[in-house]
């Protein structure tokens, strides 16, 4: 695809179509990680990286530094004035511009992303630190008291096939596992961000001319391996029951848990390459795991596993194959 801010290019009418879908996916996808989990900022603001890396792509790094700061006090004088927001701003802005550096220095994408999303991460976890915990635990409970006035008033129940008292109860559990997992999700919710804009990035842009690269194929993603010993610590953690332990074991074992459920899908969709399954069977096989969520703990299992079996590159006949050797890249 045509970059969408190559100088002296005019776009066709298909390029443009397809970078204003690609925009839309992309602030749908972030406007949803935002849906239910307690944010310091309007969910627009996550297209910030991907708005910052085009600029600087047409104005160089130093003037784009200049224009965040510019745009971060702009904010400020449109009365924006709380602290976490405007650092939450700045480390957006920052990100975006260290996308457009990587992409100068010809990183990888899978090494850029994680780069900025280290960032991010590092200003969450302060912010959470420093007070934030206490604000999004209060958000929480705001919008649980909120679904239980709505039930009082509307009995919203009843739509679901419930009674009152089970779904107060459904309530009340749910409102306990987004308290204990809320940290993880709030670090989920910005990584969603990020893997947005890098998404966006490489669809956006091409690869020369600091454009941002492409990213692997899916089906040879994998966690990497010193996941399998944060996992370990986690379980460690959680089996000592001391709640402060417990429930860091527990935020850190629900991320990577999602991670090998994700590397499952992914050594699966390798599996139905490598033995070209057809696309009518992979899709039989998804309507399967939708209808039977259980079988999702199989998947996950298969990811876990691939740390040590390595599925595809026993799927492949000839390792030193294209496809063999593509499974055993990362």
């Amino acid at each position: 695809m045509s970059s969408i801010a190559e100088p002296g290019r005019t776009l066709s009418l298909g390029n443009s179509v397809r970078a204003l879908g690609a925009i839309l996916v992309g602030a749908l996808l972030i406007a949803a990680a935002n849906t239910d989990i307690p944010s310091p900022l309007p969910w627009a603001f996550g297209l910030l990286p991907v708005a910052l890396l085009w600029l600087a792509r047409k104005v160089g790094l130093l003037l784009g530094a200049l224009a965040a700061a510019s745009t971060l006090g702009a904010l400020y004088a449109s009365g924006i004035h709380e602290p976490h927001q405007l650092v939450f701003i700045g480390v957006l802005a920052a990100a975006g511009l260290l996308l457009a550096a990587c992409a100068r220095r010809g990183l990888p994408a899978s090494v850029t992303a994680n780069l900025a999303a280290a960032l991010v991460l590092a200003v969450a976890g302060g912010y959470l630190l420093a007070g934030g915990m206490d604000e999004l635990t209060r958000m929480l409970a705001a919008r649980i008291d909120e679904l239980k006035r709505l039930e009082t008033e509307h009995r919203l129940s009843q739509s679901l096939g419930l009674s009152s008292t089970e779904f107060n109860h459904a309530l009340e559990q749910t409102g306990r596992l987004w308290a204990l997992l809320l940290p993880s999700l709030f670090a989920l919710k910005w990584i969603v961000v990020i893997a947005t804009n890098c998404w966006l990035a490489s669809v956006l842009f091409q690869e020369e001319e600091g454009g941002f690269p492409a990213f692997s194929e899916f089906s040879v993603w994998r966690v990497h391996p010193v996941g399998a010993w944060v996992l370990a610590l986690a379980l460690v953690l959680m089996v000592t029951r001391w709640k402060p332990a417990f429930d860091a074991g527990v935020n850190l074992a629900f991320p990577l848990a999602l991670a090998y459920t994700v590397q499952g899908f992914a050594v699966a969709r390798y599996v139905a390459q490598a033995f070209h399954i057809r696309g009518l069977v992979q899709a039989a096989v998804l309507v399967l795991l939708i209808l039977m969520p259980i079988l999702v703990t199989t998947v996950m299992a298969v990811g876990l596993l691939d740390v040590w079996y390595d599925f595809r590159l026993r799927a492949t006949p000839d390792p030193r194959s294209p496809q063999g050797g593509r499974g055993h890249d990362d």
